[in-house]
């Protein structure tokens, strides 16, 4: 770095003073050339205003420098703390975002368990409803088929009582006409004894008919 105007004076003045002659009585003084002394103070001291100004404008700049660069560190901060900010509201927002979106998947979940449970509850009361309803007209079908061979089988018995009947009013009438033709008439034959039908008897059906679930859903498949 250059040496100041003040600094070069004050270095002539050195000089000077290092060629002064001594002075005969006083071993630490010297003879000056008053002229010479005073143009080189009076240099010095014309130099002070400019070195002054000088440094005083370096130091200017200088508070310059330190505060852009203090407004610039500060306009910086400022930023990043605006950036940090709208980052953490952005992940506030994408984890508002997150935990609403696992709420409505747990909720739709829940939503699709519980349809499925009531549709394999309903499910399960339509079969045991059809099952019931079956078996029920299963019950009134055997019931019906029991009274019609109960009817039939007394039908026949009626049947079969009336034709003995008749044959027994015929044989009384054949022979009430040998009596009165004569003992000399062959006597009239009796008519041979119906044969008896033996019905078996109609075993009674269990009053609850079991029906297997799995037979009754292939029979509608």
């Amino acid at each position: 770095m250059n040496a100041s105007k003040i600094e070069q004076t004050i270095e002539d003045i050195y000089k000077y003073l290092e060629t002064c002659k001594p002075a005969r009585i006083y071993a630490n003084k010297v003879l000056v050339d008053k002229d010479e002394l005073m143009d080189l103070l009076e240099e010095l001291r014309l130099s002070a205003p400019d070195e002054i100004r000088r440094y005083q404008k370096v130091i200017t700049n200088r508070d310059d420098i330190l505060n852009d660069a203090q407004k610039r560190a500060e306009t910086m901060l400022s930023q990043a703390q605006a950036k940090t900010n709208q980052l953490l509201d952005e992940s506030e927002i994408m984890q508002a975002a997150y935990t609403r979106a696992e709420e409505i998947m747990r909720q739709a979940n829940e939503e699709a368990t519980a349809l499925l449970d009531q549709a394999a509850r309903e499910s399960d009361d339509m079969r045991k409803s059809a099952l019931s309803y079956t078996n029920d007209l299963l019950s009134d079908a055997r019931l019906n088929i029991q009274q019609g061979l109960k009817d039939a089988e007394a039908a026949y018995q009626r049947y079969h009582d009336a034709l003995k009947t008749s044959i027994n009013i015929i044989e009384g009438n054949q022979n009430e006409l040998m009596g009165q033709l004569g003992g000399n008439a062959a006597k009239p034959q009796s008519a041979p004894e119906p044969e008896k039908i033996e019905l078996e008897p109609v075993q009674k059906a269990p009053e609850t008919l079991e029906l297997d679930e799995d037979d009754f859903i292939k029979e509608d498949m």
